[in-house]
């Protein structure tokens, strides 16, 4: 990589350490994606590439589901397994399998509390929503994924938005808006999350799309859309570097599977068209339509035609581009791909009327706008689709919440019980060995069992609730009291010395036995002891326990109501009344 002090843009070239596949796809359209070749391709198909016909995409899709509902796997696992089903089902054109996979991603990449993986997961939503023409989502997604990644210095989230986010765009059509996205990268220091070693994948890709979209920006004569003259050169200086980079890899890298060549093929082909060198083009476009034919995929298939025709009607063999816009009408077709069927009608038109054949343009042009009547329908009731998906899932998330902190409240007094308290103290635990102590404290409800005995167990309950509330309001937000069970209680107070944690719970100590429960049992009154500990990173959880225990037995020892703050080496008296 090297810098270009005159356009103040870091132009991306040198490859990403070892051939890992890499976990940073870019969704389910490879086409729309490029590399530069001048080697031609052996149209046998690998085992690796045979892995793009439509049966083996369904096996694996099928395999990737089992992992992904496996019971043993992690919440990690289990998203990235749904987001790779996700591309497989919009590889497939199924959308709404593709749509409910990437919300299943979200949803355990949030379980895992992982903040890469969130973001990953919000690109995979932001493509399913593209595929379902759903722009307003797949951009709110977009924006969600970039400001996480900022947020916790993702620097290779941040790429993999840029590079998905111009891939939306292309999908759009939109060649100069996928540049920006890609220029920004460009001149940001998130780029070099592309020189990773395992993000091969997310670096050819960035490739392929810069070289998609600065050769159709510039072949459309839109320059005068790039900011200023610095801005163009510096984008001209990068599509050498990557179409010569993607030309490398096409020839040289015998790994490739059948979507990745055919991506690079077709990004170069445009090259190509933009250079003047229509023999290469053509070449590139023979390559292309080769490949793609051996794979049971139309959809593939059906683009590769199309970017041949387009070739050729640049070159003026009309005819032969006339056939290929033909044949790609009814590979879309097959493929189930309506908007692909429309423009592959669009550009047959467009070359009719090049021909001189008006009529067969005009009643083209014709199907096109009765296509486009029923995308426009089909459009409407895909989002109608989405949004109800989206809806089922948030209200799965509301009740998997709701279910989650249920099991993390004592269903008595609605405290949070023993796992929630182990939870905040692990939590506490590593804040202490960076320096960062708290405290703990064991509370025991002094003779609770009179209180049961005498008044019966429902005032007794009313007695723990009550209690829960009164020391509750007596706490920071960020400390937590807990129930362990019958009389006990534990309280955490973070970020506290022992001192500080000492005043607390004396505090607390005389709201127990200065509370009036007459409206409830006349004569009740109510006391507790208390065991405090430091959580100092020093000892274990198990061992702050032991610690604080003991303090607690210590102040039972002393008379009840009382408070005692213990150290590693001894317990110690740190209440007015003296320790024994």
């Amino acid at each position: 990589m090297t810098d270009n002090d005159a356009a103040d843009q870091r132009l991306v070239g040198g490859q990403p350490g070892p051939e890992t596949a890499g976990s940073d796809s870019t969704g389910s359209e490879p086409m729309d994606q490029g590399l530069t070749a001048s080697a031609s391709i052996d149209p046998a198909l690998s085992s690796v590439e045979r892995r793009a016909n439509t049966t083996a995409l369904r096996n694996e899709l099928h395999a990737l589901l089992l992992r992904a509902t496996d019971p043993d796997s992690t919440a990690a696992a289990k998203s990235l397994a749904y987001r790779d089903a996700a591309y497989l089902a919009l590889d497939l054109r199924d959308l709404k399998a593709g749509m409910e996979l990437a919300l299943n991603c979200l949803h355990w990449a949030r379980t895992s509390g992982e903040g890469p993986l969130q973001v990953k997961a919000h690109v995979t939503l932001a493509l399913a929503m593209t595929e379902s023409y759903d722009d307003a989502g797949a951009q709110r997604e977009f924006l969600a994924a970039l400001i996480l990644a900022e947020e916790i210095g993702d620097a290779r989230g941040v790429a993999l938005v840029a590079v998905n986010a111009s891939h939306f765009e292309l999908e759009r059509r939109n060649h100069r808006q996928a540049a920006q996205h890609l220029m920004e990268l460009l001149n940001s220091t998130s780029v070099q999350a592309l020189q990773e070693p395992d993000a091969r994948q997310l670096w050819e890709t960035f490739h392929i799309n810069f070289v998609v979209a600065v050769s159709e920006t510039l072949l459309a004569n839109t320059e005068p859309t790039f900011h200023d003259e610095a801005t163009l050169r510096a984008a001209k200086d990068q599509l050498v570097i990557s179409s010569t980079i993607l030309a490398a890899v096409l020839k040289e890298r015998q790994s490739l599977t059948l979507l990745e060549k055919a991506a690079m093929l077709d990004a170069l082909t445009r090259h190509a068209l933009w250079t003047g060198e229509l023999l290469a083009a053509q070449s590139l476009a023979d390559d292309h339509v080769r490949l793609t034919g051996h794979a049971d995929f139309p959809l593939l298939y059906g683009r590769a035609l199309l970017d041949r025709s387009r070739v050729f009607a640049q070159s003026g063999d009309l005819e032969s581009a006339v056939r290929d816009a033909g044949q790609a009408v009814g590979f879309f077709h097959e493929a189930a791909s309506e908007l692909w069927e429309t423009r592959s009608r669009e550009q047959l038109a467009a070359i009719y009327a090049r021909a001189g054949r008006y009529r067969e343009a005009f009643e083209t042009q014709q199907e096109v706008t009765r296509d486009m009547e029923n995308l426009y329908r089909g459009y409407h009731q895909q989002r109608a689709l989405v949004r109800q998906i989206a809806q089922q899932a948030r209200e799965a998330e509301v009740r998997a919440e709701a279910l989650a902190e249920a099991a993390l409240r004592d269903p008595l007094t609605g405290a949070p019980n023993r796992t929630r308290a182990m939870q905040v103290l692990a939590e506490l635990h590593v804040q202490a060995r960076q320096g960062r102590p708290s405290a703990v404290a064991l509370l025991d409800l002094d003779l609770f069992k009179r209180v049961n005995d005498t008044f019966g167990h429902l005032v007794g309950d009313a007695v723990l609730t009550g209690v829960t509330r009164l020391l509750g309001a007596e706490l920071r937000e960020q400390d937590l009291l807990a129930r362990l069970g019958g009389e006990e209680f534990i309280v955490i107070l973070s970020d506290v010395t022992a001192q500080e944690a000492e005043v607390v719970c004396l505090r607390l100590r005389d709201a127990l036995q200065n509370a009036s429960w007459e409206a409830l049992a006349p004569g009740l009154v109510t006391t507790g002891s208390f065991g405090v500990a430091v959580l100092d990173g020093v000892q274990d959880i198990t061992g702050v326990l032991t610690t604080a225990d003991r303090a607690l037995y210590a102040a039972k020892a002393a008379g009840r109501n009382t408070v005692r703050v213990a150290t590693r080496q001894a317990e110690s008296a740190r209440d007015p009344q003296p320790c024994p």
